[in-house]
């Protein structure tokens, strides 16, 4: 695993990693997924991306049409933070103007994988002051992030 360093909407595309492609993991409800690709994620941990995930995402309208971003928001994402209802699993979010995409990714076994991906109207827990921007695990420089509170 290279060294993370921030990719545009192609680089990632190319940067997916298919080293672990067909493996199989279970996850926290029992179902089997198996990956397809995993991307550097600016965490330096690697996301697992499954075709069950993708299935998943095809129930989301609006976030199924970015299904081709996936690399590029895990990859550079506007703003990665812990769910403040299971701090293990990172929310990435990247916007596009008026739309804000959120990927959980959560944990089972040291394995990072991608739960789904649905938009949001702000970002999980800040309104509620469930979150503080003391708890933000990653900023992107620039991201104006009090727009999406």
């Amino acid at each position: 695993m290279g060294k993370w360093q921030p990719h545009n909407r192609e680089q990632a595309l190319a940067a997916r990693d298919f080293s672990k492609v067909g493996q199989t993991f279970i996850d926290h409800k029992g179902q089997l997924h198996e990956i397809l690709y995993s991307i550097l994620t600016p965490l330096d941990y690697q996301a697992h991306v499954s075709s069950r995930a993708l299935k998943h995402i095809d129930e989301h309208l609006i976030a199924s049409r970015h299904k081709n971003d996936i690399p590029h928001i895990l990859n550079n994402p506007d703003l990665v933070t812990p769910n403040p209802d299971n701090p293990e699993t990172h929310i990435f979010y990247k916007s596009y103007r008026t739309l804000l995409l959120a990927i959980p990714v959560q944990v089972k076994n040291d394995l990072r994988f991608v739960a789904t991906m649905y938009e949001t109207p702000c970002i999980k827990g800040l309104k509620q002051n469930q979150l503080s921007i003391n708890e933000f695990l990653y900023v992107r420089g620039g991201f104006k992030w009090k727009k999406w509170k």
